[in-house]
């Protein structure tokens, strides 16, 4: 029964068992046309119904273990192994073969497509960390050449409008000095301002903890909203992409809260007590929001929580936002602290 249909094999069967058994049965009947021949024919039937029904089960255990492997293939497969295949059978339904050699075909198509999603992805993540390290560069060299050149000429000329115009002569000059000078004096401090956004000095010099605390003083206490900055453990460097990827998401998550919370308090909780990870907190008692409703591609916003995504998973971390309508958000981001990760996120 080698690539017969299951249906020509059970049909065989059975009309081979019919036909003896009709053979078998006349030739009896004519023998024994006795009460004797009569029981011999009874018991002949249920010999033919018991082999009948042990050749079915025969033929249909043969034909459909391809259908068992299938099943056994489908459950590996449901449990992300997709390196399991249906061996071929060497016997049963041609239709059952068919169906197992398409399986094999369209898991070898997918493992294909896996591997390049794979590839992929891992250039995209490669690609992103180079366009974050060049951004994190170019903020670099801005904000310097802005404090050496543009804020110490804007200061020297603060100090000269305030000097002439300390001179009683002339009235209507030290008007216009004095106006002059406090020009100088707000754009230098707008100035200064840019240099912090670019690349605050404390995170190059002090690290991540007196970078946050300065910037949750400059946007979350400078505009009225009462802020918390806990530091557990000890207060030590984190590797450079850490400290620049936290400080970046903390200053998105800072900006998401004087934009959207209409928060009158934030708690920041920076966790440094386990040496193989880093850990920040910042909740809100904010009127919050349904994070499943929160699609850039579908309206445009999001973009700089998917931004922080991005940075998270690029040093093999999680972030997890907690949030509904009306009881503020909690925003937990952890990233590991293991060299090899930091490697790879370099």
């Amino acid at each position: 029964m080698r690539r017969i249909p299951l249906i020509y094999q059970i049909l065989i069967g059975n009309s081979a068992i019919v036909c003896l058994g009709a053979i078998a049965g006349t030739a009896i009947t004519r023998r024994l046309a006795t009460t004797e021949g009569l029981t011999l024919t009874v018991v002949f039937s249920l010999i033919g119904v018991v082999l009948s029904v042990a050749v079915n089960y025969a033929v249909l255990r043969v034909a459909l273990r391809p259908l068992t492997n299938l099943q056994i293939a489908a459950e590996r497969v449901t449990d992300g192994d997709l390196s399991v295949r249906v061996p071929q059978p060497s016997a049963g339904d041609t239709q059952i073969a068919q169906l197992s050699q398409a399986f094999n075909a369209m898991l070898d198509q997918v493992e294909d497509d896996t591997r390049a999603i794979e590839r992929s992805r891992a250039l995209t993540e490669r690609l992103t960390q180079q366009v974050i390290n060049a951004q994190e560069e170019e903020r670099r060299r801005i904000a310097r050449e802005l404090h050496d050149d543009t804020a110490q000429a804007l200061a020297t000329l603060v100090i000269y409008a305030e000097t002439a115009a300390q001179n009683p002569q002339a009235q209507a000059v030290r008007e216009r000095l004095i106006g002059l000078r406090d020009l100088a004096g707000t754009t230098l401090e707008g100035v200064r301002t840019i240099i912090a956004d670019l690349r605050p000095s404390q995170l190059d010099d002090l690290g991540l903890a007196a970078a946050v605390r300065a910037q949750a003083a400059e946007r979350l206490a400078h505009r009225g909203i009462r802020v918390d900055v806990q530091v557990r453990g000890e207060e030590r460097r984190l590797p450079s992409a850490v400290e620049t990827a936290l400080y970046r998401m903390l200053q998105e998550a800072f900006s998401n809260i004087v934009k959207h919370a209409q928060a009158s308090y934030v708690e920041v909780d920076i966790d440094l007590t386990n040496p193989k990870i880093v850990r920040a907190r910042v909740e809100d008692n904010g009127v919050g929001f349904d994070p499943n409703t929160i699609n850039p591609e579908r309206d445009g916003r999001g973009v700089g929580m998917f931004g922080m995504y991005e940075r998270v998973n690029l040093l093999g971390g999680t972030m997890a936002i907690d949030s509904a309508p009306s009881i503020g958000t909690e925003l937990t981001i952890t990233v590991p602290l293991e060299p090899a990760t930091q490697a790879s996120a370099a």
